[in-house]
């Protein structure tokens, strides 16, 4: 009995790490254009940050130059496994979204449809690779030592080979029962810290757009007289949002594509050389808001430019925030060894199922068992990793579209119609993609 609640409370366990991310696999509402991805290669890594790396981080990345020198980043760019993260991107509910997500047919539908799950697309290879094993399990137990049943129903004696050793490829099931709690606990962790990573991106980030939009709506309210410096602090705003993403997007936002939508939207070519020269570009950016609040001292009070100049620290700390979550993982010694814990537990578990599954012909059941093993455990793994870096399944473009069409809206309710074009209903980012600065 007590075998069976150990099995139970590790099963309960692994459960909870599955259930703390259910909520966010929901299905996908934004293409994989308006996608903002994330994978900045090592030498990139270097080149960005133009020799400003501290000794510690430095000899860092020196020791594990060699490991990373293995990969072909455009391969991975390209690989299965991050086209299959631009399915699972954050999505926006409405009314008609909640209603279907939380339908009573959820469980069967669901259950029906994984072949359209990124996650089990991601874990082919291990599926492969786990039934291979077992399938050898089978194959040697059942030629060498306990001899197996034909089509027909007959069975026969194993075959004698003088030069293999006579051993049974099979483990009590006591060791799994055991470890399956303190590895529960580990998957719980895990998909605990990375969920409250992608929350924290999302609110830093919901946070730098409300703040831009809040400051607009502040200017504008203390000094509408000033519709050309208020146009000036939007496009400021916007340039940061801009270059946030840019730094926390790595080569899925491609350098070029970065400099082209800041010389577009920028009506001054000076300024929009001088950010894109700049050293730390997210610092010239923050001073470029600051160069752009001066203007209205002599038509606002001191309290409300002092709350201007405090909310322009308050993006900066949040700013601060994003780039570390983009730069600093979940400790790389506790990731891994999960990893290994669950590697060695599944690779090991065929051994420990194989007297199991023993009514079945030939233990052939054992084979479908460890490839629904294999998608549920490693899948909870798999979310984790997904949601640890949460930047490339955030919808940075919407983002970064509602500051550039706040500026639009707070220019057209202060009078200013025609300087910037109207509002044309569509989705944030085909806007992004047609509008042009507004005129000086």
């Amino acid at each position: 009995m007590r075998k069976y609640s150990n099995l139970f409370a590790g099963t309960i366990a692994l459960l909870l790490a599955g259930k703390e991310v259910k909520a966010f696999s929901s299905p996908p509402s934004f293409t994989a254009a308006k996608s903002s991805k994330l994978l900045r290669s090592y030498s990139n890594h270097q080149s960005d940050n133009n020799g400003f790396l501290g000794p510690l981080q430095a000899s860092t990345n020196s020791d594990h130059a060699s490991g990373d020198d293995l990969f072909d980043y455009d391969q991975l760019m390209n690989s299965n496994v991050e086209k299959n993260r631009l399915t699972s991107m954050y999505s926006r509910f409405g009314h008609k979204e909640w209603l279907v997500h939380r339908a009573s047919d959820r469980f069967y539908r669901n259950l029906f449809e994984l072949n359209k799950s990124p996650i089990v697309e991601s874990l082919l290879d291990e599926v492969a690779l786990l039934v291979m094993i077992s399938l050898g399990i089978i194959f040697w137990n059942g030629l060498l030592i306990e001899g197996y049943t034909d089509l027909n129903g007959l069975h026969h004696d194993p075959l004698s080979f003088s030069f293999l050793p006579t051993i049974k490829l099979s483990l009590p099931m006591d060791p799994f029962l055991l470890c399956g709690g303190p590895l529960g606990l580990l998957l719980v962790f895990r998909n605990d810290a990375s969920f409250g990573r992608y929350n924290e991106a999302l609110a830093h980030w919901e946070k730098i757009v409300s703040n831009f939009q809040n400051m607009m709506l502040m200017a504008s309210t203390a000094a509408p007289q000033l519709k050309d410096n208020l146009r000036e602090l939007g496009l400021a705003n916007w340039a940061l949002v801009r270059t946030l993403q840019h730094e926390v997007s790595g080569e899925f936002d491609p350098i070029s594509e970065y400099e082209a939508d800041i010389k577009t939207k920028l009506p001054s070519p000076d300024r929009a050389e001088k950010l894109l020269g700049a050293r730390h570009k997210l610092y010239r950016a923050q001073y470029d808001i600051h160069q752009a609040i001066e203007p209205f001292t002599d038509h606002i009070t001191v309290l409300d430019k002092r709350t201007l100049i405090n909310t322009v620290n308050d993006v900066a700390l949040q700013c601060v925030e994003c780039e570390r979550l983009y730069t600093t993982p979940i400790p790389l010694l506790y990731t891994r060894h999960t990893l290994k814990f669950l590697t060695i537990w599944m690779t090991l578990m065929p051994l420990a199922l194989y007297d199991v599954f023993a009514g079945s012909w030939n233990h052939i059941a054992l084979l479908p068992a460890m490839t629904l093993l294999t998608f549920l455990f490693f899948g909870i793994e798999e979310i984790a990793v997904s949601l640890e870096e949460p930047f490339s399944i955030l919808p940075l473009d919407e983002l970064v579209d509602d500051v550039w069409v706040s500026i639009d809206d707070v220019l057209e309710w202060s009078g200013k119609e025609g300087e910037m074009e109207p509002s044309t209903g569509k989705p944030a980012a085909s806007v992004r993609g047609e509008m042009s600065a507004p005129a000086l």
